[in-house]
């Protein structure tokens, strides 16, 4: 993931997090030739045209793709109006979109060819009835120069050039390797083409509520917190089934489990947590889609005593059972998690990690008293020098309460006075960034690719490293990674920096919660949202039944 603030890069809700992080093979940065767009696809039915697909969402105030500020529900909505020059598959791997093919003829320069004949919406403020003009290479110069200039959550790092080879081919140069740049679902995959017609016609403002590109639809009416309403784009180059797309607006997560049982939405995106999973996947009326997840732990803030000290962190790691935990609350929709990085990442993932975490209670003790906890209070809490040990535990809604309430439960059993203090995003977001009484709090980020450095990057500190963490050798493999074009050695490195950062206890560990959008069984070919939202794709194109 790119770098973001706590507030974006945690916020509750799909992957990513916002970070707000994944799973995927990247692209190589070898020279090569990307996959081109497949041709054909296989349903299991004739798609059928017609009818509106409505979708859930909590809040959407503008519709400029760039400002979203990592908002999913505004990523959602702003992207159906959208192409990019990429987007990210199925399987978490960039994907030819605008860009039929793309070629790295050197580790820091990619050369991509357009599609053609791709025409921009008309019948709008910008392009009147009849007079759409075709997206061209100046349209993806123009958008990347705007992307680098407006986006507030997104980022495609330091770009040294990005021109028009001729009408169809755009070359983009960094100034060092950037293995990230088409795979991390926050960066090329989130540059949507914008004509400049638009922006200097409607201005910012105006076109931020009334956005014009080249996607499958088009915007027919907007109210902001209210209703979002999109018409199917007659001239989209790929064939588009649903009439309209209808963004309700439902923002309590009780209420819109509730209107996707009761009819009311079609889709929600994104399943708040494991207890409303278990209650959908009961309604022989729904279908429940997955794809990667997020990361869940303890994590420590190292500035804050006695959390500075190693003895202390691995001591708690030592006292909890964790499995358990994780088994009782989580299991099926999740497993234990031994690293940052999951399984579906394809660098990094260590289940080698898993001997880092035994449960041993007496030796978390034993630990305990060689740091000085030997006395206990009257009420059988550890203390030294007269102080308990004894600290809250910032949390935000979710599963996760129930999961923490049972480990709360057994350290209070040896000892230590831990409490669940359950928090409102927003404020949990604020406290960790700047380190506001956090000396232990619940540590969440979307497992994408680059999640591991946001979490523990010294750049990131105060940002997304709400640690405060600073290692000069992790710092170093990080630098090195960032930058290795060589998905191996990238692997090696990106290990290396999760071994020493697992070792230093800076964070426990909990469990990867799976991603899951809840949908009625008359929508066909969802997937769930990753990066922006796809109905069609190479990969997919949604349809409903009825």
């Amino acid at each position: 993931m790119a770098a973001r603030s706590a507030s974006q890069h945690r916020s509750a809700g799909a992957p990513a997090g916002r970070g707000r992080i994944g799973r995927r093979a990247l692209l190589r940065m070898a020279p090569a030739v990307a996959g081109a767009l497949v041709a054909t696809r296989a349903f299991a039915e004739t798609p059928r045209r017609g009818g509106t697909l409505r979708i859930q969402f909590s809040a959407i105030r503008q519709l400029d793709p760039y400002k979203t500020s990592g908002n999913n529900s505004e990523d959602n909505a702003s992207s159906l109006m959208f192409d990019a020059l990429v987007y990210i598959g199925k399987n978490f791997e960039p994907r030819p979109l605008l860009a039929e093919r793309w070629e790295t003829p050197t580790s820091t320069t990619w050369i991509f060819r357009l599609r053609r004949n791709v025409m921009f919406q008309d019948d709008n403020p910008v392009f009147p009835k009849g007079s759409a003009r075709e997206v061209t290479a100046e349209d993806v110069v123009y958008s990347v120069n705007r992307f680098l200039k407006v986006s507030n959550a997104f980022t495609l790092g330091t770009i040294d050039s990005v021109r028009a080879v001729d009408r169809y081919t755009v070359e983009v140069k960094k100034p060092s390797p950037d293995p990230f740049l088409l795979g991390d679902p926050n960066r090329m995959a989130r540059v949507m083409i914008v004509p400049h017609e638009a922006i200097e016609k409607l201005g910012e403002d105006g076109f931020a509520r009334q956005p014009v590109g080249s996607g499958p639809f088009k915007l027919r009416s907007f109210t902001a917190n209210q209703t979002v309403v999109l018409d199917r784009n007659p001239s989209y180059w790929m064939p588009v089934y649903p009439d309209q797309v209808e963004f309700t607006y439902v923002p309590d997560p009780t209420v819109a489990t509730i209107a996707l049982q009761g009819g009311r939405i079609d889709v929600l995106p994104y399943v708040a947590n494991v207890d409303a999973v278990r209650q959908l996947s009961g309604d022989p009326n729904l279908r429940l889609a997955s794809r990667g997840g997020s990361f869940r732990g303890l994590g420590f803030n190292v500035k804050t005593p006695p959390f500075n000290e190693l003895a202390v962190r691995d001591a708690l790691a030592k006292a909890m059972d964790i499995d358990s935990a994780v088994r009782s609350v989580i299991a099926p929709y999740g497993e234990r998690a031994y690293g940052q990085v999951p399984p579906w990442v394809p660098f990094g993932y260590d289940p080698s990690l898993k001997a880092l975490w035994p449960y041993d209670p007496h030796a978390a003790l034993d630990a305990l008293a060689k740091a000085g906890f030997t006395e206990k209070s009257r009420d059988g809490i550890l203390q030294r020098n007269g102080a308990p040990l004894s600290f809250k535990i910032k949390v935000i809604a979710g599963a996760q309460v129930r999961v923490l309430t049972i480990l709360v439960t057994q350290l209070r059993q040896m000892g230590i006075d831990a409490q669940i203090q359950q928090q409102d995003v927003a404020v949990w977001a604020s406290d960790l960034i700047k380190g506001n009484d956090t000396g232990v709090f619940f540590d969440f980020s979307y497992a994408g690719t680059t999640g591991l450095y946001e979490l523990f990057g010294s750049a990131n500190v105060g940002k997304s490293n709400t640690h405060f963490y600073a290692s000069p050798k992790v710092d170093a493999l990080f630098t090195a990674a960032l930058a290795e074009p060589d998905a191996a050695r990238r692997s090696s490195l990106w290990k290396q920096a999760q071994r020493l950062i697992m070792e230093d206890r800076v964070v426990i560990p909990l469990y990867f919660e799976r991603q899951y959008s809840a949908v009625n069984k008359r929508v066909v070919d969802w997937v769930v949202p990753w990066a922006p939202l796809r109905l069609e794709s190479p990969e997919n194109n949604v349809y409903l039944t009825s």
